[in-house]
């Protein structure tokens, strides 16, 4: 049986589909690291919005705040909240156990983000 030449292109075409993509060029894995932290970001406000039982309160403050400007303190999270945040965080993003104090270090969103990314790398 003989392949012609654009069955032989379309099956490696196919196959190239299930290669990993490999960036090679550095704005590339800039780009990627963005996004990272975008996803991050919407999910570690996601998680603020379902701890505080979805608060019109938290919903605009976070939205009028950018990362480094939305600090726990302003959202009315004590202790007990901060807690059940970090188990929350810890269980969405397959964190090792924190300490008190490397989670007492974190006062804004934006912290924990970058607290998140160091650890993923």
């Amino acid at each position: 049986m003989r392949l012609s030449a654009v069955t032989l292109l379309a099956c490696l075409a196919s196959a190239a589909a299930f290669l990993p993509v490999v960036p090679h060029h550095r704005a590339l894995t800039s780009r990627a690291s963005f996004i990272l932290k975008a996803g991050t970001s919407d999910t570690v406000r996601s998680i603020i919005l379902k701890n505080t039982g979805d608060d019109p309160k938290v919903s605009e403050y976070l939205s009028n705040n950018s990362d480094d400007k939305a600090e726990f303190e302003e959202l009315g999270f004590d202790s007990l909240d901060m807690v059940e945040f970090s188990i929350t965080l810890q269980k969405e993003f397959d964190l090792p156990d924190m300490s008190e104090e490397a989670f007492a270090g974190l006062k804004t969103v934006d912290d924990v983000v970058k607290f998140i990314e160091g650890i993923k790398k």
